[in-house]
């Protein structure tokens, strides 16, 4: 009796036990509605953040990243409020997962909607810039078309994007931002692409021997799409390239013989001191080596876009992108990379990384210097040849700035591209490495260009306005203004050994004393004169040629014999 009365104790103190609320979970469900309580405070600002009316409230550009503190607060607070629920009995969860659902998830998934689509905003505002960069230098190069595609595949993936935006002022708002520029880019160049494209198709079509006429029918059919683009410039390249195409096709030969034509478009040239060697940049990636005496041309590839190059003790060094230039772009994010080629074999012979965004680039053996494309106010960096390290840097230089190197390779001149009035600085080096430097006495005093040479004696800098400055060593008289030129230039080249030098602008050329500044001779010539060295007794000149009676353009190269003032044609 005594043990059945023990174990009717122990059922009924069971049985009180089950029944009885438990004070671990009584505790556990107030801490998750506290927890839940503050994901809700964290969606509600979070709710407004990404409100495109409270934004315009808010924000000078209200389309914009909302406050990622808000949003990672929020995240974190919904994530702490879903693991005290999990814990829950599951009357109480049902309970508190619908209050999450209804206050929480919604603005939270919402946020991340605007997030995704605002995000793919910026790579359309990015890929449209890139397009527009590419298109501009070269409207017909593989790397505009790729851009072109790269920017139609991120408009489809924001069309995606858009419609879990919520709101549709906010989605429309996002539209106008981003994805309509971007609309804007591709519509207004889809006709040119295409008919690229379409050339490109012809050209492969040509090299698998199709049948002539039916490759002429489709020049014809193409040229008619040509003539129906406004772009001059592109239609006038496309019509190149339809010419040579065609030109193929009928095995014509209609070719100025003194010309060495180049299938390239220039857009960067320098020459070799004392060899027929012109290197050059061509529209894609290529660094170019044309023997302009026996028409040979090598071509090194390089994997980054080259934006300038300079000649230095048969070293070819070359700037690198990795990005596009642009004044916010700040320094502490730029990155490039350098190149250096031996011209002797024509061959890498190294490539090191940068932290600067490269515009130009000059050297004297011991340091390459290099100038910044972007973030505004910036510094000229020096890098160390031997070691390939950074070993000294300028005082602040606006970016987009050309540098020129004296003969002496003791003194470094700049002048600004993007600042109004425009400004000539030096910088001094001192074994290889640049220090803080000074500006010129004038301040808008004369206008000047961004053209910008030292003549090679090094006592006059030459700019394209026409406006010639003294180089001297003293402060004192160092970018003193000198005199003016008959007419402003876009090029220039020296003939020291007979006191001459040479100037060009469109298809002029025009030849000065060295010794009195005057304008001796004036000639026009075929072609827009792109480029014009001097070597050797002869003036040897990069032009853009109108070719057969359509005048189209393509880019050749023509050496000239000289005589005193006068240039043999």
């Amino acid at each position: 009796m005594k043990k059945w009365n023990f174990l009717s104790t122990v059922i009924i103190l069971a049985v009180v036990i089950m029944i009885m609320p438990s004070k671990s979970n009584a505790t556990s469900l107030s801490e998750a509605e506290k927890l839940v309580q503050k994901a809700e405070n964290a969606a509600t600002v979070l709710k407004w953040e990404i409100s495109l009316e409270h934004r315009k409230i808010k924000y000078s550009d209200p389309v914009t990243l909302p406050n990622m503190d808000l949003y990672n607060t929020t995240k974190h607070a919904r994530q702490l409020a879903y693991n005290a629920i999990k814990s829950l009995p599951a009357q109480e969860k049902v309970k508190l997962t619908k209050r999450m659902e209804s206050n929480v998830d919604i603005h939270f998934n919402r946020s991340m909607a605007y997030i995704d689509a605002i995000m793919s905003g910026k790579k359309i505002m990015y890929k449209t810039n890139d397009f527009y960069e590419a298109y501009g230098l070269n409207p017909l190069s593989d790397q505009t078309e790729k851009a072109y595609h790269d920017l139609s595949s991120e408009i489809r993936k924001q069309a995606i994007l858009l419609y879990r935006v919520y709101g549709k002022s906010t989605r429309d708002a996002i539209i106008d931002k981003y994805k309509s520029p971007g609309e804007k880019a591709i519509q207004s160049t889809k006709s040119v692409i295409s008919v690229k494209m379409e050339i490109d198709q012809l050209h492969q079509s040509i090299a698998n021997n199709k049948n002539k006429e039916e490759l002429l029918l489709t020049v014809k059919e193409i040229e008619s799409t040509v003539n129906k683009i406004h772009d001059e410039k592109a239609r006038q390249l496309l019509h190149t390239k339809l010419d040579e195409a065609k030109k193929t096709i009928q095995g014509d030969s209609l070719l100025d013989k003194s010309f060495l034509y180049l299938s390239d478009l220039i857009r960067e040239a320098v020459i070799h001191p004392s060899q027929p060697i012109i290197y050059a940049l061509n529209e894609n990636k290529d660094v170019l080596e044309i023997n302009y005496e026996t028409g040979k041309v090598q071509r090194l590839t390089m994997n980054l876009i080259p934006e300038r190059i300079y000649f230095y003790n048969n070293e070819l060094y070359v700037a690198l992108l990795k990005g596009t230039h642009s004044p916010y772009w700040w320094k502490e994010y730029q990155e490039g990379a350098i190149a250096i080629i031996d011209t002797a074999t024509f061959t890498l012979a190294e490539q090191f990384n940068i932290d600067i965004d490269p515009f130009d680039i000059v050297a004297d053996g011991k340091s390459i210097y290099v100038s910044s494309g972007s973030g505004q106010w910036t510094n000229i960096k020096g890098y160390s040849r031997e070691t390939l390290l950074e070993t000294s840097k300028s005082g602040s230089v606006y970016h987009k700035s050309f540098l020129e190197m004296h003969p002496s390779l003791d003194k470094l001149y700049v002048i600004d591209t993007t600042v109004s009035p425009r400004d000539v600085e030096c910088h001094l080096i001192v074994d290889g490495k640049i220090t803080t430097g000074y500006d010129s006495p004038y301040h808008g005093d004369y206008q000047l260009n961004t053209n910008m040479t030292i003549s090679p004696d090094g006592k006059y800098i030459f700019n394209g306005s026409g406006v010639i400055m003294i180089a001297s060593d003293a402060k004192a008289m160092n970018m003193k203004y000198l005199t003016k030129l008959y007419f402003p230039f876009e090029q220039i080249t020296f003939n020291m050994n007979e006191g001459f030098f040479y100037t060009s602008y469109g298809k002029n050329l025009d030849v000065y004393n060295y010794k009195t500044m005057e304008r001796e001779k004036h000639y026009v010539m075929s072609g827009d004169i792109q480029n014009v060295f001097y070597q050797n007794g002869k003036l040897v000149i990069i032009s853009v040629e109108e070719l057969y009676s359509s005048k189209l353009p393509t880019y050749a190269i023509k050496t000239y014999k000289v005589e005193g003032n006068k240039i043999i044609q």
